[in-house]
């Protein structure tokens, strides 16, 4: 059964991250497919994807899940602009989306939509 759900929403902040959804190990499934889009506008900085197997997770049973190349986040060092799909594996109980800005040029303290652009929302279909 193919369900999609908005798991994150742009927020007017540099570091945000989004409520947890259910992923395939919530209901118990077995082939652990989850598609994940993020519609991006401008946006610059570092996208996260984090699971857990834990029924009720605490800040500490979060992990990363690979969606770059080599990497635990998709980067964005220029502003970039469209939708970008990942096809992550694995029977998470919750999965979550992270915006994360700190390694942005000049590591900025404040949050300006025309240099930072916006993570607009992320769907996750499973």
């Amino acid at each position: 059964m193919s369900n999609t759900v908005e798991i994150l929403t742009h927020e007017a902040s540099l570091n945000y991250t989004g409520d947890k959804a259910k992923g395939d190990g919530y209901y118990g499934s077995s082939d652990g497919i989850h598609t994940v889009a993020f519609y991006l506008k401008d946006f610059l900085g570092r996208i996260h994807l984090e699971g857990s197997l834990v029924t009720d997770p605490t800040a500490s049973d979060w992990f990363s899940i690979q969606i770059g190349t080599a990497t635990d986040y998709r980067e964005y060092t220029a502003q970039t602009t469209g939708t970008v799909a990942n096809t992550v594996t694995g029977n998470f109980v919750w999965i979550r989306a992270r915006v994360d800005r700190s390694a942005v040029a000049g590591s900025p303290s404040s949050y300006v939509e025309a240099d930072h652009g916006q993570l607009e929302k992320v769907l996750l279909n499973r």
